[in-house]
């Protein structure tokens, strides 16, 4: 029995897809509204390599949620540091899907985030 479990999970993982995506290597990235007029980036404190992500999950056919979006993965890295700007971000698509049984798709924003409100 064992080895038919075997057998049927190697198939399983022929059968499924999967990929990332690189989207880009930006320089300065937000989802918010900031002003960097008498502001020194160089001089701020930073939170490095925070990461945010947004997943939609496939059950059998149907998705959990609407799609997964850019916004909401940089939003999430924003708020987990307390920040409005994010710098040296590498944005990212993922994705894998076993037919029929269960799959991810979502986005992935790293960088570092740096707060520029007073407040």
């Amino acid at each position: 029995m064992c080895l038919w479990n075997c057998l049927l999970l190697t198939f399983c993982l022929l059968l499924s897809e999967g990929c990332v995506v690189r989207h880009g290597h930006f320089t300065v990235a937000s989802t918010k509204v900031f002003r960097l007029s008498n502001f020194e980036l160089d001089k701020a404190s930073r939170a490095k390599r925070v990461e945010g992500r947004d997943v939609m999950h496939i059950v059998c056919l149907f998705p959990t949620k609407g799609n997964a979006t850019i916004e909401e993965a940089m939003d999430r890295a924003l708020d987990q540091a307390n920040g409005d700007i994010m710098t040296d971000v590498v944005i990212e698509s993922w994705g894998f899907y076993i037919p029929y049984i269960y799959g991810q798709q979502g986005w992935s924003v790293r960088g570092d985030v740096v707060k520029t409100r007073k407040n």
